[in-house]
């Protein structure tokens, strides 16, 4: 057989492996809730190049259609450029998974099979404390919320990392273009993690709705990481032009620099910042979430991805597992973050995910290139 129907082959049985996956799935869990909607980044969003918002008018944040709600590119001080759009959405997801443990906790069950966004399936197994059927109703009302937000927020932070690696492989959202050219671009980790933590924020608000919430937090959280007007956020993109990207518009745009810290081994981000658009302004890291808090109410929990994409292929190949097997995000994203990496440099160079090209070309003993390339 040659090797075009070997490739046939290997997406066919991959697809039906796949749809067999989710009708398993789909019987041996529960869905409930309308997904969250994508929403398109910054470098995307618009067929002219990239928006940049002011500040002062970001309109109301919906976790429904609406056209009040303003993406976009902003710039601030001490998080770097924020992609707005990439923040809205994974609140969202952050509020669809919350959404979904507290219908989970509510009937004691032990496992969750659910979709969010894209065609993945998740399997969520949790593990309850043993006396768990005796705590007094009130006490276990306030832990089953407080568990259902934080482990909502983990969950949307994991699926959004997974998103960054299928997009990698060349996973296209719109069904027809592929998105590696933006997958782990330089303002994607940051702000969907902050995204996740003003999701979760918003959720403990208890006396206001949580799209007026989130339209507060956003202001409030912008303002507190000095966020600059548009003209500002235009002067930060002219800047690194030509060093961390360069092109415009989809097909053309060439991505030098990338984001690889996702949380996995310091347990924060930290933002890059661009030289000379704040004179002395520090970054500031924010936390990644974790399984640890659990622990604190005797619960544990287990997640397993089951993709059914495409890009199954590559990445299963990268990871050496079965097709039967599930990606394990503890275990498997670790070691497919370092795989991505080092393909990055091999491509891109030693450099390709240090902000500051000259520093970096010190530290290596390479000198800065013009094009990105090797």
């Amino acid at each position: 057989m040659d090797e075009l129907g070997k490739m046939i082959n290997v997406s066919l049985s991959v697809r039906i492996s796949g749809l067999a996956m989710t009708v398993l799935l789909a019987a041996g869990g529960c869905q409930v809730g309308t997904e969250p909607r994508m929403r398109q980044g910054s470098f995307f969003g618009d067929p002219m190049g990239m928006v940049f918002p002011e500040p002062t008018a970001l309109g109301k944040h919906s976790y429904g259609w609406t056209l009040s709600e303003q993406s976009g590119m902003l710039y601030t001080c001490r998080g770097g450029f924020i992609d707005l759009g990439h923040l809205r959405e994974s609140a969202d997801r952050t509020r669809f998974m919350a959404k979904l443990l507290t219908g989970m906790l509510a009937e004691n069950k032990t496992q969750l099979s659910y979709r969010i966004i894209e065609p993945s399936w998740y399997r969520l197994t949790l593990y309850y404390p043993p006396d768990w059927a005796i705590t007094p109703p009130e006490q276990k009302e306030k832990i089953a919320r407080d568990v259902a937000i934080r482990l909502g927020q983990y969950l949307a932070h994991t699926s959004v990392i997974w998103h960054e690696m299928l997009t990698w492989y060349g996973y296209a959202s719109s069904g027809f273009f592929p998105e590696r050219i933006s997958s782990f671009s330089w303002e994607d980790p940051y702000s969907d993690l902050l995204g996740t933590i003003l999701g979760a924020e918003a959720l403990q608000d208890t006396k206001q709705s949580y799209d007026a919430a989130m339209t507060e937090l956003i202001e409030r959280t912008l303002w507190e990481l000095d966020v600059q007007p548009a003209s500002a956020a235009i002067a930060a993109e002219r800047k690194v032009y030509g060093d961390w990207y360069s092109g415009e518009y989809y097909f053309w745009v060439k991505m030098k620099k990338r984001s690889f810290d996702v949380g996995l081994d310091s347990g924060f981000i930290t933002p890059w910042l661009v030289p000379g658009i704040c004179p002395g302004a520090s970054p500031k890291p924010i936390a990644a979430p974790d399984l640890r808090f659990l622990k604190e109410y005797g619960f544990s929990a287990e997640v397993k991805i089951y993709p059914i994409e495409f890009e199954k292929v590559p990445i299963y190949a990268a990871l050496k597992l079965d097709s039967d097997q599930g990606v394990e995000p503890p275990i498997h994203f670790p070691l497919l973050l370092a795989k991505i990496r080092h393909d990055a440099i091999l491509h891109f160079g030693a450099d390709v995910d240090c902000p500051d090209t000259e520093a970096a070309g010190k530290a290596t003993g390479l000198l800065p290139r013009e094009d990105g390339n090797e």
